[in-house]
């Protein structure tokens, strides 16, 4: 069977508040009033009209790794040596360029 929840609008008592309605079978059982605890049997309060549906996050939510893992460094030596080697050229340029002449 079909066992679903929802939320409406509930006219209980001279009162119209919001619920959570508990549905088998397309037929509603039993109502939840929010902010309150215990539940209230469906035939003893009329349905209004149905709240919409909450918002569904945007985004699905992360899920954690069991261990973090390490960050390779097998490239850290080569940038070491890359940016070595740029301030090299940089600061000798115009002597090297002197020496090609």
């Amino acid at each position: 069977m079909d066992d679903r929840t929802e939320y409406w609008w509930v006219r209980y008592n001279a009162a119209i508040q919001p619920a959570e309605v508990g549905f088998i079978g397309g037929i509603p059982m039993e109502f939840r009033f929010i902010g309150t605890a215990g539940s209230i049997p469906a035939s003893s309060a009329e349905l209004i009209e149905r709240l919409p549906t909450p918002p569904v996050p945007a985004f699905a939510p992360r899920v954690e790794q069991a261990a973090p893992t390490k960050p390779q460094r097998s490239g850290s030596w080569l940038w070491f040596l890359g940016v070595l080697l740029l301030i090299l050229v940089s600061q000798c340029s115009g002597q090297l360029f002197d020496y090609i002449k």
